[in-house]
């Protein structure tokens, strides 16, 4: 199953995805099968996430949202989407950096519009020019503020 996603992946995002997978470690994985081919995948990893140093997240973080070219335009990532945000729910929020906000956007996820940084050993690294979106779930807090500082832990590889 492993080299069917890592193989989907590479396929979409069209470079090697391996290490990309390796650097984001485990997580929980839903895949789309047609013909009992894998054509579409997302997946979540927990991240812990600080909205203005006030409120801390416990956030399934996803990644490597991916459709096999052929397949793109017919609504498999919106359907893993749809079930992925139902398996999600324990949580306090939904986040990913997304590729294309206004896919996710029409699926119900929000721009997060206050500034973003990773946090280091250092203290706060600024992440000018990246993006973040979030999903309400029942656990959110109801005065989430979009507009606070918006913090995660570094991570090898993509930080956000």
């Amino acid at each position: 199953m492993r080299r069917q996603i890592t193989n989907l992946c590479t396929e979409a995002y069209e470079e090697e995805f391996s290490a990309y997978l390796e650097a984001v470690g485990s997580g929980v994985h839903v895949v789309g099968r047609l013909d009992g081919v894998v054509v579409s995948h997302a997946m979540w990893v927990t991240r812990v996430l600080d909205a203005d140093a006030r409120v801390t997240l416990r956030t399934a973080y996803v990644e490597a949202v991916a459709t096999r070219p052929s397949h793109q335009r017919r609504g498999f990532a919106s359907e893993i989407l749809a079930r992925l945000a139902a398996e999600i729910l324990d949580y306090d929020l939904g986040a990913l950096s997304p590729s294309e906000p206004s896919f996710y956007a029409r699926l119900g996820w929000e721009l997060w519009r206050g500034p973003l940084f990773i946090r280091t050993d250092q203290g706060l690294e600024p992440t000018p020019g990246e993006s973040v979106m979030i999903r309400r779930l029942p656990r959110t807090p109801a005065d989430l503020d979009l507009n606070a500082r918006l913090t995660a832990e570094w991570r090898p590889g993509e930080v956000w």
